[in-house]
């Protein structure tokens, strides 16, 4: 009865529950009472506790309180400095005239993350509204100033030029661009900003914030992926907006940059910017393409940073939060541990070595550094706590606690005081070393920096419109990333809360999210998924043919109402993506669908879809009319779709087969190719054939719900059932004159047989009138498609590429459009010969499938020269046609399978070959597999013209620089010790681009190669030898002369003009080898000069501890190619230039 009693004490308002209480108490028998005493007075305070306790302190635990206080450092720190018009944040708080886009956005980022703790509180005052709506406002506008740009945004989509690019800072007022005298000095050019900015947008979307409204803004937001989406070509400014290491104002490409774009592509991919709310209408497309190729181009520079920067601090916030652009383990951990290794002080973390950023040592009234003038900030970089701050977030979302709380630890002790700011500590923008101590800290190399010779910067202004540091206040970006830091530290938001679509983990952990259009879900890490195969028959006769092998194929009418779509006509349909006629906005590009674009199956118009490659375009590139390299290009595509694949559903390739590849000799090859698709198995990777019909259920399916039939202007048409062919018979004509009137009638007969005589009629013809004038009511340019094609089909490969003639060479050590390339080809050849242009379009594609398919193989080949690489083909194909030379050395003579050109085309000319020998014997070539039946000349010459020089070649002529007070004299240039060494590093790609170019001029290969070998026997001696140095210039022409005239008095040789004896020895024989004769010469050099710089005491048996170990004289040569045909000495390399040789073999080379 006591439980039912108690319960109607209870019932009523607090006062009388209260006066029912007492009152039960007093009525309770005297027994109950004292069991009770002391439970009954707990119940009395618990019960009454809260109503005599005030609401704010009932309310108020320690989580509430330190948000409450974080939230007061965040209104101290980074929203009073918010404009009211704009929405922008400068970069330091006493600004009033700019804003600056990548510090406005980490402010965003700092108020949606406060924004998100309170979100977790019952009741937050309405605070967490405040801050989401702070940072919406930025997103909004940064998004309103780039969308007064929508002229610039057009225009770079199709050029990529720094000057139309979208601007990185803007009034912060109105948000307009703001031109000033010296905004010139500016680099605008940001890809990483375009990229971080969606990053941001992406996960504050997916947090539930609503940044984009109408879908302008989804056009424009599109327009922004294509905008970024080539930047593995486009050279930028970098994140911090200066481009090279020198400040020269020139772009280079960056790392940091392909980084945060790759994270950015597959951040927004399929992504809705209506949230969960919305339709098709606001999805955003990427390429996926246009990513793979960012991701390789990516993994391939890392870990350095760009071709002047070893390492770059950026890289930390790229392969980190908030891009966290790579999740293998390996190129993560090599690219951070670099970046501490050479970058991490006391105080921070420098940017990049020789950065002269708010160093008291820079001139900061000038836009840009002179020439030279980098050295002065050796070993003396500012530091920024800020990355201490980037690191530690890093490691909590990843889950490592101990990396977080040492970072953490070291943070603390680089905060200032400041009691303008709520808490009393702000942190400092960087650590820099004062001018008066700036020579010391040079001497002792920049390391364990102490705080003596230190001054923090949290002020400062350096702007370019500013000359006069004369404004101050805080760093804004770096409190930003603290007071997140601060949030993740203290409990108040989450990993999930930070990182909402989830980019810290790779795809393959990632929950599946429904929302999405498309995602890169990497579903099928470890193992490669199936590729769906689709063969479609041109015609029916050539069905029926594979029918009878029991290969099973469709033609284009069988597959109907599917439609077979050359890639092209798909292209079409995607401009209309992104366009906006109210914004003026374009769409996407002209730009062609790559393997991975065209494995997908699109409903269009209702209609389902088929793309087929471009490798099956007959008017692409003649290339793939040659049946064998059609089967490599297919096998190939297979391989790499299978391995890039990351998208939701099987790729589906479809296969075109026209009646040409499949005639000849060839017919078997491809017989081959077909039974192993048809077996389920291409080269190891699974592959599924069947009809159209079956692969749908199973396959990626891309609805384009952007564009009307209405929209577009089609020029292409699908791929249509073909009849038999119906070739006319043509006369035999051999006669060619350069009047029109015999060349019309060359043209009007059309001989089959002479169908060189006829092509160059026709070209001829084509100079004088044009493409257009009509020979019988037929069209030049259509008599030459038509000749084009019959020269394919019958193999006339001369007639596609007809010959060479050297005028000029341009290096590329730079990305270009494919415009720029087009036109740099055929100006670099002479304007009657373009088909020695079409002859380097094929050596760029051999090069570019050998290195795909075997990297090591131009593994120190620092630079591709099309010239050389078309001369050592020539010089091969002379020793196979010439047996004499070969058989002179005693070796075997050549066979197909060690040049890699048949026996039946040894008397042809290299413009006879066809596209796949060209690719054999670039791959016999590069691989040097059986260059021991070569001699020692030929195989000089054939490394002097691949470039080919050993791993750790750069950096030991670096160390031959350093003891060479005159510098090296290569092929007659000077190399001067200064400032070569203080403008450059000795691991930067420039100086190995500077020394590459010098040994350019060097007209025979073989005299080349000799200078490799010089130099490398050098720096063996100066590396045994610490107290030998050159006080005069090292002339290695005088070196390799003085060797030969030793070699020559020896043997006795009087004509001295001809180096080939020399050029033949071997390195067999230590006695007389090449080597043996250099180092005769190089130690006679330091005898008679007296090249010694110290004294040393020759008795001494203490051996020395910076000399390299000693060889074993028969084992002198360490190299990994055989050692027996003269190639290089390669000698043992120490731990940093093991490092840098590792560093060097991740960048790939340049054509």
């Amino acid at each position: 009865m006591w439980p039912s009693a108690s319960w109607r004490i209870l019932m009523g308002t607090p006062t009388e529950v209260i006066f029912k209480i007492v009152l039960s108490i007093i009525r309770m028998p005297d027994s109950l009472a004292n069991r009770r005493k002391r439970m009954g007075s707990l119940k009395l305070r618990r019960l009454t506790q809260a109503y005599l306790t005030p609401y704010d302190e009932l309310n108020k635990d320690n989580s509430g309180q330190r948000i409450d206080e974080i939230y007061g450092i965040t209104q101290d720190l980074i929203l009073n400095y918010q404009s009211v018009t704009s929405g922008l944040f400068p970069r330091y708080s006493k600004d009033k005239s700019l804003g600056y886009v990548k510090d406005s956005i980490y402010c965003a980022m700092a108020c949606w993350a406060c924004s998100t703790a309170y979100k977790r509180m019952d009741d937050d005052r309405g605070r967490q509204t405040e801050l989401r709506q702070s940072a919406v406002k930025t997103m909004r506008g940064i998004l309103f100033a780039w969308m007064q740009q929508v002229d610039e945004l057009n225009t770079f989509k199709n050029n990529n030029l720094a000057k139309h690019a979208l601007h990185a800072r803007f009034d912060l007022e109105t948000g307009l661009t703001k031109v000033n005298p010296t905004d010139h000095g500016y680099g605008h050019l940001q890809m990483d900003l375009i990229a971080l900015y969606l990053i941001a947008m992406v996960q504050m979307i997916s947090a539930g914030a609503k940044i984009i409204f109408t879908h302008d803004e989804v056009c424009f937001i599109q327009n922004l992926v294509f905008y970024i989406e080539r930047t593995y070509r486009t050279p930028d400014f970098g994140m911090w907006e200066r481009g090279t290491r020198y400040n020269r104002g020139q772009p280079e490409l960056h790392a940091s940059s392909l980084g945060m774009v790759k994270a950015a592509l597959e951040a927004i991919n399929g992504f809705n910017l209506y949230g969960s709310s919305g339709t098709s209408a606001s999805v955003v497309y990427v390429d996926i393409d246009g990513h793979d190729r960012n991701r390789t181009t990516f993994e391939t520079i890392l870990p350095r940073e760009s071709n002047s920067k070893n390492t770059d601090a950026a890289l930390l916030i790229t392969v980190g939060w908030p891009a966290f652009a790579t999740h293998n383990k390996n190129i993560f951990d090599k690219t951070v541990t670099k970046c501490v290794r050479k970058l991490e002080g006391k105080h921070g973390v420098r940017r990049f070595l020789r950065d002269g950023y708010l160093t008291e040592m820079e001139d900061n009234t000038r836009p840009f550094y002179e020439e030279h003038e980098t050295h002065k900030f050796d070993s003396i970089e500012s530091q920024f706590p800020l990355f201490f701050a980037c690191i530690a977030i890093t490691a909590k979302l990843k889950g490592d606690e101990k990396i977080c709380d040492d970072y953490w630890t070291k943070l603390q002790g680089l905060l200032v005081p400041d009691s303008s700011v709520s808490g009393g500590w702000i942190l400092p923008e960087c650590y820099y070393v004062d001018e008066v101590n700036a020579e010391e800290e040079k001497k002792r190399g920049g390391t364990d920096l102490t705080p003596v010779y230190l001054s923090y910067h949290y002020c400062l202004i350096c702007s370019l419109l500013e000359v006069s540091p004369s404004e101050f206040g805080h760093h804004l970006w770096s409190n930003a990333v603290y007071i997140i830091l601060l949030l993740l530290r203290d409990n108040l938001i989450h990993s999930g809360d930070l990182d909402p679509i989830n980019r810290r983990m790779p795809a393959s952990q990632r929950p599946r999210n429904m929302n999405r259009h498309s995602a890169f879900q990497g579903s099928m890490e470890g193992a490669d998924p199936v590729v769906q195969m689709a063969i479609i028959s041109e015609s029916t006769r050539l069905q029926s043919m594979l029918s009878t092998y029991g290969i099973p194929s469709q033609t284009p009418h069988e597959v109907e109402p599917i439609q077979i779509w050359p890639s092209a006509r798909m292209v079409k349909v995607f401009e209309c993506l992104g366009r906006s006629k109210r914004l003026g906005l374009s769409g996407r590009p002209s730009r062609p669908f790559g393997p991975l674009g065209t494995s997908k199956v699109f409903r269009v118009f209702g209609d389902t879809i088929l793309c087929y490659p471009l490798l099956f375009e007959v008017k692409d590139f003649y290339l793939s009319s040659d049946p064998a390299v059609l089967i490599d290009n297919i096998k190939r595509d297979v391989e790499f779709v299978a391995r890039r694949w990351k998208l939701d559903g099987r790729p589906t390739m479809c296969i075109v087969l026209r009646e040409e590849n499949v005639a000849g000799e060839y017919l078997d090859h491809i017989l081959d190719l077909l039974v192993q698709l048809k077996n389920g198995y291409v080269n190891g990777v699974r592959v599924r054939l069947g009809r159209v019909h079956q692969l749908l259920n199973s396959a990626c399916m891309e609805h384009v719900d952007f564009a009307s039939s209405d929209d577009i202007d089609f020029d292409v048409s699908p791929l249509e059932e073909t009849q038999e062919s119906s070739d006319e018979e043509l006369s035999e004509n051999a006669f060619h004159s350069h009047s029109d009137h015999d060349l019309i009638d060359i043209i009007s007969k059309d001989s089959s047989d002479s169908p060189r005589t006829c092509a160059f009629a026709i070209w001829i013809m084509m100079e004088r009138h044009g493409n257009e004038f009509e020979v019988n009511g037929i069209t030049l340019v259509s008599r030459m498609d038509r000749l084009y094609r019959r020269a394919c089909a019958s193999r006339s490969w001369w007639l596609v590429t007809l010959g060479d003639r050297r005028v000029r060479e341009v290096t590329l050590n730079k990305p270009h459009t494919p415009v720029e390339i087009v036109h740099l080809l055929f100006s670099s050849c002479p304007s009657d010969d373009p088909q020695a242009a079409v002859m380097q379009q094929e050596l760029i594609i051999a090069c570019a499938d050998l290195i795909c398919q075997s990297p090591s193989t131009f593994n120190g080949v620092l630079t591709i020269r099309l010239s050389w690489l078309q001369e050592a083909i020539k010089l091969l194909l002379q020793y196979v046609k010439s047996s004499d030379i070969v058989g002179s050395s005693g070796s075997c003579p050549p066979t197909p399978q060690t040049t890699g050109i048949p026996s039946s085309v040894k008397r042809a000319d290299i413009y006879d070959l066809s596209p796949t020998v060209i690719k054999d014997v670039v791959r016999a070539l590069m691989t040097r597999e059986h260059w021991h039946l070569l001699s020692n000349l030929q195989t000089r010459r054939l490394n002097g013209s691949l470039n080919r020089v050993p791993s750790d070649f750069y950096d030991r002529v670096w160390k031959i620089l350093e003891r060479s007070s005159g510098g090296i004299v290569i092929a007659g240039q000077l190399l001067p010790q200064q400032p070569t060494l203080s403008d450059m590093t000795q691991f930067e790609l420039n100086f190995s681009y500077k020394l590459e170019e010098m040994m350019s001029t060097i007209v025979h290969p073989e005299y080349r190669q000799l200078i490799v070998e010089l130099l490398c026997i050098v720096a063996t001696v100066l590396e045994r030898n610490p107290e030998v140095s050159f006080h005069d210039k090292f002339d290695c022409e005088d070196v390799i002369k003085k060797a030969f005239n030793i070699y020559a008095n020896e043997e006795g040789i009087e004509e001295r003009s001809d180096l080939s004896p020399f050029y033949q020895l071997e390195n067999v024989n230590m006695k007389t080898s090449t080597a043996t004769y250099l180092t005769k010469a190089i130690v006679e050099l330091i005898l008679n000069s007296r090249h010694i710089s110290k004294e040393f005491d020759i008795h001494s048996k203490k051996k020395r501890a910076d000399s390299p170990k000693e060889l074993d004289p028969d084992n002198a040569c360490n190299s990994r190619v055989n050692p027996h045909r003269g190639y290089w000495v390669e000698y043992p390399m120490t731990e940093d230039r093991e490092r840098a040789h590792e560093e060097q073999n991740g960048w790939k080379e340049d054509v």
